[in-house]
C-alpha cells in the first residue's frame, strides 16, 4: 500500500515541541525474509533490504525526512518433468529504490500540519523478463516483505491533517493526494516495454485517540480512492480499499510488562482489468498481539504472536502465522531493536514457512 499519513500526526493534540537541526535523527533497519512454498508452487522467495531514513527539524516546526533503501530479491522455482527431472529456474533483482523526501509542517495550538511529499525515480521502474518471477513474489499484498517494489517513477503528493481535543478524546482528520508520472514497468525479450500512467489517488483518513490506562487506545478508518491506471492505451482499475484499524497498549497492573494489541482490515473493491472483466474484491485481516518485558538500564525483550489471513473471490484463502521475539536498547541518542521471527501457513493451496531477521538502529533524535 501507498503511504499513509502518519497516525501520530492526526492524532496529536499539541503542538510541537522547539526543535532544530541539531536534533535530526538517522535511522535504518537491515532486514532479511525468506519464505519457502512447497507443492504445487515449489518455490522459494527472499529478499534482504536495507531502508536509511535521515529526520531534520528545519525549524521548531517544519520537519523535512528523506528516505531510500538498498535491497537484493532472489527467487527459485523447481518444476518436475514427465519422466521426473528436476528443473530449477532463478530470478534475481538488486539496487537501490526510490526516493522519497516529505516535508511536514505545523501550524498553531490547533495542530494543523501540512505534508507535501516527492517520489524521485533514483530505482529502477523497469523489470526485465529474467526479474519478472521476483518481482512479481514481493509486490504481493499478503507476503510481509519490507520493500515491495524499486521504482514507480516520479511523482508527488500532497496532504493536511487536523486533530482537535473533545473531552478525554482526539479527533483528527486527514486527506491527501498523490499523482505520478508515466514510467516503463516491464520490457519483454524483445526489448519492447509497457508503458504505464498510474491513475491519481486520493486518500482521507478519520482518527480517534483516547488515554487507557497507562497507555493509549486509537481507532483510524481510511477510504482510498484510485482513478483508472493506464497500461499502453488501455484503462483499467484496481479497486478502492477501505482499511480499518484498532490500536491499544498499556500495562500489567504494577509489573514491568506493557502489552499491545493492533487490529487491521484491508478490504478491496472489484475493479476493471486489462481485458475490462471484472477483478476479484479482496480482504486481508491481520492481528499482532506483543508483551514489553522492561529491565532495568532501558532495556527490554518483546515476544509477539502474528496472525494474517487473505480472502479473494473464486480463490482458496491464505493464512500466516509469526512468533517474533525482539530486544531492544534505548540510551536516549541512540537505540538499537534486534528481532526475528518465524512463520507458518498456506498460500494458494501451498503450505509455506518462512523466517525473518531484522536490526533496528536510531542514531541522534
Amino acid at each position: 500500500m501507498r503511504r499513509l499519513i502518519p497516525l501520530a500526526l492526526l492524532l496529536g493534540a499539541s503542538t510541537l515541541p522547539a526543535q532544530s537541526f541539531w536534533d535530526s535523527s538517522i535511522r535504518t533497519g537491515p532486514q532479511f525474509h525468506s519464505y519457502t512454498l512447497k507443492a504445487p508452487l515449489n518455490e522459494k522467495i527472499s529478499e534482504l533490504a536495507v531502508p536509511f531514513f535521515v529526520i531534520m527539524p528545519v525549524m521548531p516546526r517544519l520537519t523535512l525526512d528523506v528516505g531510500t533503501a538498498f535491497a537484493l530479491v532472489q527467487h527459485e522455482r523447481t518444476t518436475l518433468d514427465a519422466t521426473g527431472n528436476r528443473t530449477t529456474t532463478k530470478s534475481e533483482l538488486s539496487g537501490i529504490t526510490d526516493t522519497q523526501i516529505r516535508a511536514n509542517y505545523a501550524f498553531g495550538q490547533d495542530f494543523v500540519v501540512v505534508t507535501a511529499g516527492l517520489n524521485l525515480p533514483t530505482g529502477s521502474a523497469t523489470v526485465e523478463p529474467s526479474e519478472l518471477e521476483a518481482a512479481t513474489r514481493i509486490g504481493s499484498d499478503f507476503l510481509t516483505f519490507p520493500i515491495s517494489g524499486f521504482g514507480s517513477g516520479f511523482g508527488m503528493t500532497g496532504g493536511v491533517a487536523i486533530a482537535q481535543p473533545m473531552g478525554a478524546w482526539n479527533v483528527g482528520f486527514g486527506a491527501s493526494m498523490r499523482q505520478s508520472s508515466e514510467y516503463e514497468p516491464f520490457r519483454d525479450a524483445s526489448g519492447t516495454a509497457l508503458k504505464f500512467t498510474p491513475g491519481p489517488e486520493y486518500r482521507a483518513r478519520l482518527g480517534l485517540d483516547h488515554p487507557y490506562g497507562t497507555g493509549r487506545m486509537s481507532f483510524g478508518l481510511t477510504f482510498s480512492k484510485f482513478g483508472d491506471d493506464k497500461a499502453n492505451v488501455t484503462s483499467y482499475n484496481t479497486g478502492d480499499r477501505y482499511v480499518a484499524q484498532f490500536a491499544m497498549n498499556n500495562s500489567l497492573g504494577e509489573s514491568e510488562v506493557d502489552y499491545s494489541f493492533v487490529l487491521w482490515n484491508l478490504y478491496r473493491t472489484s475493479g476493471t482489468q486489462i481485458d475490462q472483466s471484472p477483478s476479484p474484491s479482496g480482504n486481508i485481516t491481520n492481528a499482532t498481539m506483543s508483551f514489553g518485558i522492561r529491565a532495568p538500564g532501558d532495556i527490554g525483550v518483546e515476544p509477539s504472536i502474528e496472525t494474517r489471513v487473505w480472502t479473494e473471490q473464486k480463490a482458496t484463502a491464505s493464512f500466516l502465522g509469526t512468533l517474533g521475539m525482539r530486544l531492544y536498547i534505548d540510551r536516549g541518542r541512540w537505540a538499537i531493536v534486534p528481532g526475528a521471527g518465524f512463520s507458518i501457513g498456506t498460500m494458494q493451496s501451498a503450505t509455506l514457512s518462512g523466517f525473518k531477521a531484522t536490526l533496528g538502529m536510531r542514531f541522534g533524535g
